[in-house]
């Protein structure tokens, strides 16, 4: 068991919503009236964010799923997935089964690693970070919550809403009486800014780890963030402002001269991963190994 530190690679962005987003919080007090399900927002400014447990879950869980999917044509590649079949344990109804669903969280069953040396083989532990029985491992991800943009924030404080009242009917089958509710949501066009930030501990898997961070955000912009995503909620998209490579040096130094940065510009996510290995050669070229 061993840990290194090479760097870190920063990226940083918006976030824009384009079609309403719910991202849920705990009403404090029940109105006549009101809304029955509120969106989560910062207690200091009163204005809806992005957490960045939220992130992360929805990037987590959706590449778990593509794992799954993949365990036959990848277990040489992550020699940790041999010991899985597809699956869930939810049938067996006791954790570490033999599939690769394994690991029980309150009603649904999610994936981790049991110990560090499977987790460092896993393409899903290694990346987000596992919670084992025998030993944990630390998550090379850094998810910050996202706030509002300056310019949202602007827009906001004249006078422009930055949520709105959604009413939603449920109707009986049976009686066809309706049950309306209210929820909130964030409209459409709002942006917010993110910063993920990835640890480079491994010489030959850094690569790796970023395609695999990069796969889950194309797979999050064709899914939904947040909730009631099947009825037209929480599409979104991520537009890169800066991606930079910042060395362990630079953290004793603070020299730019130790800051890489990575053209990606505003391409798609989906088109810097076409592009991966002439973006990343300058970073490549600064670690010394591929």
């Amino acid at each position: 068991m061993d840990r290194h530190f090479y760097g870190k690679v920063v990226i940083r962005g918006r976030i824009k919503a384009l079609t309403g987003l719910h991202i849920g919080a705990q009403r404090d007090v029940s109105e006549i009236g009101g809304i029955d399900n509120p969106v989560i927002k910062d207690p200091h400014t009163g204005l809806p964010y992005i957490p960045g447990s939220s992130l992360k879950g929805k990037l987590r869980s959706l590449f778990e799923v593509f794992t799954n999917s993949k365990l036959d044509s990848w277990k040489k590649e992550y020699p940790a997935l041999k010991n899985y079949l597809p699956g869930s344990c939810r049938d067996d109804g006791k954790e570490n089964c033999g599939r690769f669903f394994n690991k029980r969280i309150n009603r649904g069953w999610i994936h981790v690693c049991p110990d560090y040396s499977s987790a460092i083989n896993c393409p899903v532990c290694r990346l987000f970070g596992a919670s084992g029985k025998e030993s944990n491992f630390p998550s090379r991800l850094i998810v910050r919550d996202a706030f509002l943009t300056k310019d949202w924030e602007e827009r906001w404080k004249a006078g422009e809403e930055v949520t709105e009242a959604k009413i939603e009917v449920g109707i009986d089958r049976v009686t066809s009486q309706a049950n309306p509710r209210t929820n909130e949501r964030v409209v459409a066009g709002a942006e917010f800014e993110f910063e993920i930030i990835y640890n480079v501990e491994d010489l030959n898997q850094w690569k790796d780890d970023i395609k695999n961070l990069l796969t889950a955000m194309a797979l999050l912009e064709d899914s939904y963030l947040g909730g009631s995503g099947s009825r037209g909620y929480g599409k979104v998209k991520f537009i890169f402002e800066t991606f930079e490579f910042r060395s362990a040096d630079y953290y004793r130094t603070g020299w730019e001269s130790e800051k890489t940065a990575i053209p990606v510009g505003e391409k798609p996510v989906i088109d810097v991963l076409k592009d991966f290995d002439g973006l990343f050669s300058g970073v490549e070229k600064k670690l010394g190994a591929g």
